[in-house]
């Protein structure tokens, strides 16, 4: 039960994070001036106000996985030895991988697509994964030190 409640909480955590970067004034100036920068010409075709229930589910399918991969990678076996540098490390290469397999891809096969995103959500991704298999492995072991 514990290991469902940890993955719980690195869903939770890592979707209340993603969601709050994608949302926030920073990040929407940031992609619209890069938009804008690059001539418009980035569309993937889907507009995201257009998003209907497989979009969604699509969301949450990602974040189901990318929970249960910070969950099996990073938190449990930093819980398992112990220490908190595991799950610092392994979530940040667990990140920076995770969106580094989306985004090289994206900047290689859309014509405008700025370079700038590349290092930049690499960047995220790790921030994400790290905040997320931290956080949860920090108040893991702090419990079983209790």
């Amino acid at each position: 039960m514990k290991k469902f409640l940890r993955f719980i909480y690195a869903f939770l955590i890592y979707a209340i994070v993603d969601i709050g970067w994608n949302i926030s004034p920073m990040a929407r100036n940031m992609y619209a001036a890069l938009h804008r920068a690059s001539g418009n010409d980035w569309s993937f075709g889907k507009v995201q106000s257009s998003w209907g229930v497989d979009e969604l589910f699509a969301v949450l399918v990602f974040f189901l996985f990318i929970a249960f991969a910070n969950s099996c990678l990073a938190i449990e076996p930093a819980i398992k030895a112990q220490k908190l540098k595991v799950a610092v490390f392994n979530s940040m290469v667990l990140g920076a991988a995770a969106y580094a397999t989306y985004i090289v891809p994206t900047y290689l096969a859309i014509d405008k697509w700025p370079g700038a995103l590349v290092p930049i959500d690499i960047i995220i991704g790790t921030a994400l994964s790290l905040v997320t298999s931290v956080s949860v492995t920090s108040l893991a072991l702090r419990k079983r030190r209790a």
